[in-house]
């Protein structure tokens, strides 16, 4: 595992992002704002011969400088696409005209993208095989084809843990450090009586943020989700009851602040330590100092109960037509070198999907907002217990019932086995209406 290091981690922009929740990785106590890292114009509709199209967000400027340098002559330049971006590169991508040499893929989208892979170049085709073993396998896996076409290299992911204010455990007499409270939430049912035992020191104090925190996490733990590779639904079957049971158990332990994300409510209990605990990826940290920044220093995290599932994480492609596919390969490689990539994790808090960036100074350096916690080492152990995740584009639809559902028990009391049968109903209709095989 990896060295602990002295050297305190710098901070990124402490802003929240995308609906996906990719957010900015802070971890200095200067509380330094960033600015807008783009070195290139406004989107002009024709990218040009080398232009990356990205989200607003962006790759960090000294990383777009790195590569320019290293190509002199590709023309290279980052393109910042506002606005629905998967909208934008599918109308271009359909259009065949004003493509881009590279473009982002979002870690939501590439389920999509993977059900049309004649839109962009077989990676394979200029020996992205040779590179596969610097990424982590499962997360190279989500940008593979089922005939074995890759359209994706990764550029990060977002493995889960458990995020507390470990004063607020101490003062309880609960477990606080991060090896002693790991051990002893292995399974859910420990860790919802814990939730029971800081319920019963502080009425107004919650374990879970709400149902479908618990239900998203332990579904996806599975390694299935609602759509099997078959095409077939798969949402009525064990592996989503058992989630949905845990998710139940919580609310009927009384441990449920049933609060949504990123919202007042939530942040001024996070900000009182009524809500001292939440499952997220690294990047959920920039949620916290958004949230609370004057806990700086009071958070820790830990491996959350049963395995660690994965959040986000995007993707560089080629689109088909690319005039020099080869060059753009290369410079996709660049990019995503261990060191850029260790840049790019100070600069946006995304998690690199290489394990070689993991001993870079960048990423392995001590976290002030966690307590002077190495909180990487904690990510890239949880990043080898993340399951292949099978992703249908059509999974969002079909499990959108179950958690609205879910939100009817908690917000309005309705009754968990009415809302189940609900749930599998209403998902089955959806399913059959987007041609899903209903058994």
């Amino acid at each position: 595992m990896m060295s602990s290091r002295t050297t305190p981690h710098p901070l990124s922009r402490p802003t929240r992002r995308t609906a996906l929740g990719l957010g900015a990785l802070a971890a200095s106590a200067a509380m330094l704002a960033g600015c807008s890292t783009s070195t290139s114009p406004a989107p002009s509709g024709d990218g040009g011969s080398t232009a990356l199209w990205i989200w607003p967000e962006g790759f960090d400027a000294k990383i777009i400088e790195d590569v320019a340098g290293a190509f002199p002559d590709a023309g290279f330049q980052q393109v910042i696409q506002g606005g629905d971006f998967k909208q934008k590169l599918q109308t271009t991508l359909q259009a065949g005209s004003g493509l881009p040499a590279i473009t982002g893929i979002k870690g939501e989208d590439i389920a999509h993208f993977a059900s049309v892979p004649d839109f962009f170049v077989d990676l394979t085709t200029l020996g992205a095989e040779d590179h596969k073993a610097d990424f982590l396998d499962w997360k190279w896996q989500q940008a593979t084809t089922k005939d074995g076409k890759q359209l994706g290299i990764p550029i990060d992911i977002g493995p889960t843990a458990l995020f507390y204010r470990f004063d607020v455990f101490e003062k309880h007499g609960l477990p606080s450090t991060p090896e002693d409270l790991a051990a002893a939430i292995r399974e859910w049912e420990a860790f919802f009586d814990l939730g029971s035992k800081l319920k019963a020191a502080d009425a107004d104090t919650f374990l879970i943020r709400n149902l479908e925190s618990v239900f998203a996490t332990a579904w996806a733990q599975t390694g299935k989700g609602f759509i099997d590779e078959s095409g077939a639904f798969i949402g009525d079957q064990e592996h989503i009851r058992h989630a949905w049971d845990l998710a139940v158990t919580a609310q009927k332990a009384g441990i449920n602040a049933a609060l949504d994300s990123n919202t007042p409510d939530t942040a001024a209990a996070v900000a009182a330590g009524k809500l001292p605990a939440d499952f997220g990826a690294s990047w959920h940290l920039s949620d916290l100092i958004v949230d609370a920044p004057d806990t700086s220093g009071s958070w820790h995290v830990c491996q959350h109960p049963g395995e660690s599932t994965n959040v986000g994480g995007s993707f560089l492609g080629i689109p088909e037509g690319t005039p020099d596919p080869k060059t753009a390969f290369e410079i996709i490689l660049r990019l995503l070198s261990p060191e850029n990539l260790a840049i790019e994790y100070v600069h946006s808090g995304n998690f690199p999907a290489s394990p070689a960036a993991y001993d870079t100074p960048e990423v392995s350096g001590e976290v002030e907002f966690l307590g002077g916690q190495v909180a990487s080492e904690i990510f890239a152990e949880a990043a080898q217990t993340v399951r292949p995740l099978f992703e249908d584009p059509r999974d969002g639809t079909v499990r959108g019932p179950f958690s609205a559902e879910l939100v009817l028990v908690e917000a309005s009391g309705k009754d968990p086995e009415t809302a189940w049968s609900d749930a599998v109903s209403q998902a089955t209709r959806l399913a059959e209406q987007n041609g899903v095989t209903v058994a």
